[in-house]
């Protein structure tokens, strides 16, 4: 019986085409009732559950040699197999994929070298020479493409392995990895949720079969080039923050000092990074796919739930914010697969649970950090900071200067306060005494400075006590110390003052052993 739901009178060509469709579908499951709507005929099936999923395959083959996709959908108690034609699909040359491949390879291959030149701390200069690109594409990005076409092509294997069209991987350039990943186009409906979570779990589960042994080697080499880290920190450091597995890693090939990771370790860290994005559960990403198949129509609170993450986390790695707002609109739509009714057996519900254990142990809330430098220090007088003078006197105090934060820091010294005519002068070896002066320290260096008091000829001996203050502040302006010597003044000339070298300050026309704002700097060699 034939019976159709508001639609025209149906044309004879129609209808014997619906008679052949209906044969189609008779061979694997008895029909009882037919309805034709625009797009589709519904058949309402007789369907013995121990044989539908292989006879269902078997009508899907048979039909997709004729032009039709079928599905079949369980409602109210009944089965029904839905049949549309087959559309008609322009697909994109193979020459995109190959633009695309070079282009990622180029793009790569810059961050790669960038990369190595940083690592082995080469003439700026020279970055782009013919061993930094070579080195860049040895260590980088061969490792990380073959970590990225891994994982593309377990999808497409998966894929053809079940008889679904799927193209070959567009690689997608991008900034400032060198590439935002590469994906495939499934090209055929998918047939069940067996075969979806099998194309979902391939890529990511292929790619870390070649992420892993990666990350060791990457480690190893890490450890046998023994590359120090620097000890000062610039303004434009990045930090990249390690996942749980690459911590477990670390637990097999312990790192044997404060080493520069090696661009080998890095392309892992960026397989893995990769490999996460993927997994996370929302629409037509690889774990979309898989939480679909475990989960079925429920498995689209779970995406809507890991979107609302994403943003929850993107206030504190705005990166998120953008991904987020990218699988929005390119990646939420999902197309159930054809057969949603067949369950999963345990086998692929346990290779399903892998794939999000993956997930969780090579995620990274924040996978990158700017290493702020902390331009920290200390001031300690090696001495006492009272003492008695007399007119003219020079005393010289010792203060050790360490430098406590984590950047090359440059600490003025200046006189902060004194009484009228008083002079302060620094030096640090055998330098002349300066005014103002301007002390280089690198991360966790010290220096011994010394600080000369002079006070003028002609004191005021009204007053019994007099305080001279220095101060030191750190190349930003914002972090300052400051020390206090307090001078008890004496009544009298002593004799140390009357056989000094220095004339008196106030005289205008004599050539002081002083150097005004000369710009000294001391370095541990």
């Amino acid at each position: 019986m034939v019976r159709s739901a508001m639609v025209p009178p149906i044309p004879p060509e129609a209808s014997r085409e619906i008679e052949q469709v209906k044969s189609l579908v008779a061979r694997h499951f008895p029909v009882y009732d037919v309805r034709v709507n625009y797009d589709v005929v519904q058949f309402y099936c007789t369907v013995d559950k121990s044989s539908l999923e292989a006879g269902f395959e078997e009508l899907r083959e048979e039909m997709s040699g004729h032009g039709y996709i079928p599905m079949i959908t369980y409602d109210k108690g009944e089965h029904i197999v839905t049949v549309a034609r087959k559309p008609d699909a322009k697909y994109k040359s193979a020459y995109v994929n190959i633009v695309l491949l070079i282009v990622t390879f180029l793009t790569t291959l810059a961050v790669g070298t960038l990369t190595w030149d940083g690592y082995v701390d080469a003439d700026s200069s020279e970055y782009f020479s013919a061993d930094n690109i070579a080195m860049g594409a040895l260590t980088f990005t061969l490792p990380l493409m073959g970590i990225l076409g891994t994982h593309e092509f377990g999808h497409y294997f998966a894929a053809r392995r079940r008889k679904v069209a799927a193209s070959l991987p567009f690689f997608i350039p991008g900034y400032p990895l060198g590439t935002f990943g590469a994906f495939i186009s499934i090209r055929d409906p998918i047939p069940n949720r067996k075969v979806m979570l099998e194309i979902g779990v391939a890529g990511p589960l292929a790619g870390m079969l070649v992420a892993l042994p990666l990350g060791v080697l990457g480690l190893m080499l890490t450890n046998s080039e023994g590359r120090l880290a620097p000890t000062d920190i610039d303004e434009n450091m990045i930090g990249i923050v390690f996942p749980l597995i690459y911590s477990w890693l670390e637990n097999l090939v312990p790192m044997e000092g404060d080493f520069l990771l090696h661009p080998t370790a890095f392309a892992a860290w960026v397989g893995f990074l990769v490999t996460s994005i993927n997994l996370l559960p929302f629409g037509q990403l690889d774990g979309g796919h898989v939480a679909r198949a475990l989960l079925g129509p429920k498995a689209k609170y779970l995406s809507w739930a890991t979107l609302g993450a994403l943003v929850i986390i993107g206030f504190v790695y705005v990166g998120w914010l953008l991904f987020a707002l990218i699988i929005l609109f390119i990646a939420s739509r999902q197309a159930p697969p054809l057969n949603d009714i067949s369950k999963l057996d345990l086998k692929r519900i346990g290779a399903g649970m892998l794939a999000f254990a993956v997930l969780i142990v090579a995620f990274v809330p924040q996978p990158m950090v700017p290493i702020s430098p902390d331009y920290s220090f200390d001031l300690v007088p090696l001495g006492p900071t009272n003492s008695t003078i007399s007119p003219g006197d020079r005393p010289v105090f010792s203060v050790l200067v360490n430098n406590t934060g984590n950047a090359l820091n440059e600490i003025t010294f200046i006189k902060h306060s004194s009484p009228l005519g008083w002079v302060v002068a620094f030096k640090t070896t055998e330098e002349n005494y300066s005014e103002s002066y301007i002390l280089e320290l690198s991360s966790g260096e010290r220096a011994t400075l010394e600080v000369m008091v002079i006070s003028p000829t002609m004191l005021n001996l009204t007053e019994d006590n007099a305080t001279v203050v220095i101060k030191a502040l750190a190349e930003d302006l914002d972090t300052e110390r400051t020390i206090s010597y307090n001078f008890t003044v004496a009544q009298e000339l002593t004799s140390a003052s009357v056989a000094s070298q220095w004339p008196a300050p106030e005289s205008p026309t004599t050539d002081w052993p002083i150097a005004t704002g000369v710009r000294n700097v001391w370095r541990r060699h």
